[in-house]
């Protein structure tokens, strides 16, 4: 199974400010520990010099690990200080363990390695993290479902993008395994993002389309479904980390309480 960064285009705004959500401080769920499989994270991002995190990379020893663009957006948006720019995450105070999972193919290509992301999760179960973003998507895969099986048996709960292909009869994975969240993208009117994937399996939208992330050296306009992942893994996080049962169709039916309909009614 290949797997591939689910960021899609360009973006333009703080995090908190895009959902609504007051400033926060520098402790602001500093009891919620949150796991992230994507791309590599470039530590040395002033939104991220100084945070909570813990980053591994899971790449095979034979290639090189992916670019950090990717990972750096995610973790800046669930984790990142308020600096320069305006980079600023969600969770300010939370602890982010972060995993590479993607690699450079032969060929040239970056591909995430799927025994890469089991690693990654056996790990993140280890640390008795409360959630998992992944801002990625890729194929049905039998072992990668039941890793997602065996991940919620242990109380890690797994949010992942819907996928921006476009695609009502293609969904994304691991998204669309019944054990994992799914999170589409909005933008400022709340309108769908035109190249996000539709189909029942997608549970929550999130701001997601010309978003102001952090990359290697600096900010950069982005849009994807990726984007819009790390406010579901924010909310999600907050409230297994205060109780909450860590299985996913009760979160389901807990965030769906905070929610509204942006079609017909269901």
């Amino acid at each position: 199974t290949v797997f591939e960064p689910g960021a899609g285009k360009r973006a333009n705004s703080v995090a908190r400010e895009r959902m609504g959500w007051k400033p926060a401080s520098g402790s602001c769920g500093s009891d919620v520990r949150i796991g992230l499989v994507d791309g590599f994270v470039d530590l040395k991002h002033p939104a991220l010099v100084g945070q909570r995190i813990e980053f591994r990379t899971f790449h095979r020893d034979s290639r090189k690990p992916g670019a950090a663009q990717h990972g750096t957006a995610m973790a800046a948006l669930l984790v990142g200080k308020p600096v320069g720019e305006g980079f600023g995450g969600l969770l300010l105070g939370a602890k982010l363990f972060a995993g590479n999972m993607f690699e450079i193919h032969e060929d040239g290509r970056t591909v995430g390695n799927l025994v890469a992301m089991l690693r990654a999760l056996e790990w993140l179960i280890e640390e008795k993290v409360h959630v998992v973003n992944l801002s990625i998507a890729g194929g049905d895969n039998t072992l990668m479902k039941l890793a997602f099986k065996k991940a919620q048996l242990h109380g890690l709960v797994a949010v992942a993008a819907a996928g921006n292909w476009a695609s009502s009869d293609r969904p994304a994975f691991p998204a669309a395994i019944p054990t994992v969240v799914a999170v589409t993208a909005v933008d400022e009117e709340l309108l769908v993002y035109r190249r996000a994937n539709s189909g029942d399996y997608i549970d929550f939208a999130a701001p997601g389309v010309k978003m102001w992330t952090a990359v290697p050296g600096g900010g950069k306009v982005q849009s994807g479904t990726s984007f819009a992942t790390p406010y579901i893994t924010a909310i999600v996080g907050m409230a297994v980390a205060r109780g909450a049962k860590p299985d996913a169709e009760t979160l389901r039916r807990l965030l769906a309480r905070r929610t509204f309909d942006l079609g017909q009614p269901g």
